[in-house]
């Protein structure tokens, strides 16, 4: 093996490592996996084009091969997951579980984990087996490649490879740059937006791999071909600093993708002799070596101890668990890979019947999750309920204004005098308010506050999403001042997206883009509620729940199912929460001085001198970090007096 693409696999596995360890300085780690789709487009594609032109290829043994060289250590990591999600996944967490675990069974994880995602979805780190999307893309890649080269003449393999490597990157940066696009219709069961289907499916991440490809070409074609060292140095250089700093932060896989490709693509041209011997960089390859064993265990690793942790994984920890994502893949590289890889006298029949075998073992551990057996949980459906995501009147209510009209499902009147106006935090004040008063209209849509003129650009949301929140919210205003029923907005937040900062956020301020401001977000407010008030309607502010970072309302499934915690209890300290939520409730303060508002503040219910409930009569407040249960919602609303 060169040695300089096992310096690629052991920087592409550390970046990765680290970028989910969130410490350092690589904040742009998971380009590391579109260094691996180089690396394994150009070593595949060897393989294939040199059995192709010695005329003596066999699907078969090409498959036996990538079995042997994949799947122990695979099922070997996936077993232990499994056995390992008795102890952290809740009865609410099992059912997304069973999927991931199908997904990397059958190579289909890019599909299963899109429908997985959203707003409202558990997080990335809560999912043990997400890292797995990457190997059934490069799984789909196997499958296709073979059969596409031995289907074309060998003088048109460079076009036609070419060609198809130009029309995935195409067709990937499409859709990436229209991210704020819902998926089509057929993907309708899914919150993914276009971009995030880009992020996962095989023909809009093809072209990666397909540039190795053309790199094997190139140097089967012409084995004297030489790249010169100090361009493979600057490449690598290249690499560490496009997983570090980005130059196009919008979206991925685009602008750093390219880039990122374009560097390895230069390194695995020509020899790898060009290395010097230094220990630095031999232990770096050595690292390659482990690197797929390394990159199998250490995801379940870090999202079991955020599950454990409950979202708040001290550093310390993470710095541990960086050293065991080493050592347990070098553990199976050593003990698992390597010696099935080893096994060439293994017959074909008995390679598959082993592999069938696992299989099918795998499948019976999971048996009692399959059944509900989880020991003293609660009853499937019990947790589900508690943890049930709180919409307010119906889900159809996220988005609740249809052409200047409210959707029948978000009013329990003809003629409202209470209206609800805000983003998910006002969407979970609805059903307790449901409880006491009978006309009440819902307008809310997810992460868009309730303020005219400005909409917060963050990740997945950007600047269409953000024309539609502003279109929402123009809509919702026009809806409350030509009602002569309304004569009640209560409003709600979460805030964090107007006076929190993050890296990389900006508002949409009447159609331009601008940096964040929390001042800019308060001026916003202070005009919506001023505009409510000259139009003789009462405005009610309501805070956000206390909140302190980690999730309450799994804490208390866990607690409930004696499940693994590694914090000492659910309880939110007061003098945490005042500290995570000092930004808003200062701006929140200073909204209630300009204006005069009425504020709710959730705090002065739920929290006592030292900490906060959580329970109310055996109640779940909380269904997660900071959003109200349905049950919570019935329980707490009715104690404020918001009318």
């Amino acid at each position: 093996m060169r040695r300089d693409i096992q310096l690629l696999r052991g920087i592409a596995v550390l970046v990765v490592v680290l970028y989910h360890a969130s410490v350092g300085i690589f904040n742009q780690g998971f380009l590391g996996v579109d260094v691996f789709f180089v690396v394994s487009g150009f070593l595949i594609t060897t393989i294939i084009l040199k059995g192709l032109n010695r005329n003596d290829f066999s699907f078969s043994q090409f498959y036996l091969r990538r079995a042997r060289r994949l799947l122990p250590a695979l099922y070997c990591t996936l077993s232990a997951t499994t056995i390992l999600a008795y102890l952290f996944i809740t009865n609410s967490q099992k059912t997304d579980f069973l999927y991931q675990l199908f997904g990397s069974l059958t190579f289909t994880s890019n599909f299963v984990l899109p429908i997985q995602v959203g707003y409202f979805e558990s997080s990335a780190e809560s999912k043990p087996l997400l890292h797995i999307w990457s190997l059934s893309l490069e799984e789909q890649y196997y499958f296709f490649l073979p059969v596409f080269l031995f289907a074309i003449p060998r003088k048109l393999r460079l076009p036609a490879l070419a060609s198809i490597t130009l029309a995935s990157l195409i067709l990937c940066f499409v859709l990436v740059s229209n991210g704020d696009h819902p998926a089509p219709y057929m993907w309708r069961y899914s919150e993914a937006t276009l971009a995030e289907w880009a992020f996962f499916l095989f023909p809009t991440r093809a072209w990666e791999l397909l540039a190795g490809s053309l790199c094997a070409w190139l140097m089967l074609s012409r084995p004297d071909f030489k790249v010169s060292s100090k361009i493979k140095v600057a490449s690598v250089a290249a690499i560490v600093a496009l997983c570090t700093i980005s130059i196009d932060p919008v979206v991925h896989p685009r602008g750093d993708a390219l880039l990122i490709v374009f560097a390895t693509s230069l390194i695995v041209l020509g020899r790898g002799e060009w290395l010097p011997q230094w220990w630095p960089i031999k232990l770096i390859e050595r690292v390659g070596d482990w690197s797929y064993s390394i990159y199998l265990v250490h995801w379940p690793l870090f999202s079991f101890a955020y599950l454990g942790y409950l979202e708040l994984v001290p550093n310390v920890i993470k710095i541990l668990l960086i050293g065991a994502s080493i050592f347990l893949g070098y553990v199976q590289y050593t003990y698992v890979e390597r010696p099935f890889r080893s096994q060439i006298s293994l017959q074909p029949r008995a390679a598959w019947i082993g592999f069938s075998t696992s299989t099918l073992a795998l499948l019976v551990l999971t048996g009692p999750m399959i059944s509900g057996g989880f020991g003293e949980q609660k009853d499937l459906d019990d947790a589900l309920s508690t943890r049930a995501v709180n919409f307010g009147l119906s889900k159809d209510c996220d988005g609740s204004i249809l052409e200047h009209s409210v959707k029948a499902s978000c009013m329990t009147g003809r003629e409202p005098n209470i209206a609800i106006w805000g983003d998910s935090y006002a969407m979970h004040l609805v059903p307790g308010i449901a409880t006491i008063h009978e006309n009440i209209v819902q307008l809310t849509k997810s992460v868009c506050g309730p303020a005219i003129g400005i909409a917060p650009i963050s990740g997945r949301y950007g600047k269409d999403w953000a024309e539609e929140c502003t279109a929402f919210n123009n809509l919702a205003l026009e809806y409350i001042l030509n009602s002569e029923s309304i004569t009640h907005v209560i409003l709600s937040s979460s805030f964090n997206q107007y006076f929190k900062a993050q890296d990389d956020d900006s508002f949409l301020v009447d159609g331009d883009v601008v940096a964040k401001s929390p001042a800019l977000a308060v001026n916003a407010f202070v005009q919506t509620i001023a505009m409510l008030q000259s139009a003789n309607k009462i405005p009610v502010l309501v805070s956000p729940p206390p909140r302190s970072g980690f999730n309450v309302g799994e804490c208390l499934e866990r607690t409930d199912s004696n499940l693994v915690i590694l914090r000492s209890d659910c309880q939110i300290l007061r003098s945490e929460y005042v500290t995570f939520d000092q930004e808003i409730i200062e701006a929140i303060e200073v909204i209630e001085q300009e204006t005069k508002v009425r504020v709710i503040w959730l705090h002065d219910t739920l929290c006592g001198n030292v900490s906060c409930e959580s329970l109310i009569h055996g109640v779940y407040v909380y269904r997660d970090s900071g959003h109200l249960s349905i049950a919570g919602s019935k329980a707490l609303v009715p104690r404020l007096k918001l009318i």
